[in-house]
């Protein structure tokens, strides 16, 4: 699930859900949360490619557990 706080409100807004992108402007700050629902090397990355690798903007997050193919059906294994 992700949850992203409006531009300008705060955190006592009803969040914005299951959204791809989210524009942040300058002095402004977001929070959000995901739930990893399957194993691997996941990317954040901020499109502004000079604020991603330049500034730092970019992380990978690996997690670990068992793969549910319920949710995926898994044709190679994650490496």
């Amino acid at each position: 699930m992700l949850i992203y706080f409006e531009h300008g409100g705060s955190f006592n807004d009803v969040p914005m859900t299951n959204r791809e992108t989210w524009p942040v402007f300058a002095g402004e700050a977001v929070a959000m949360m995901y739930t990893f629902k399957q194993p691997g090397l996941y990317a954040y990355v901020n499109h502004n490619l000079i604020e991603a690798i330049m500034l730092g903007a970019a992380a990978h997050v690996s997690v670990e557990g068992e793969w549910n193919n319920d949710l995926m059906e898994q044709i190679e294994a994650p490496h």
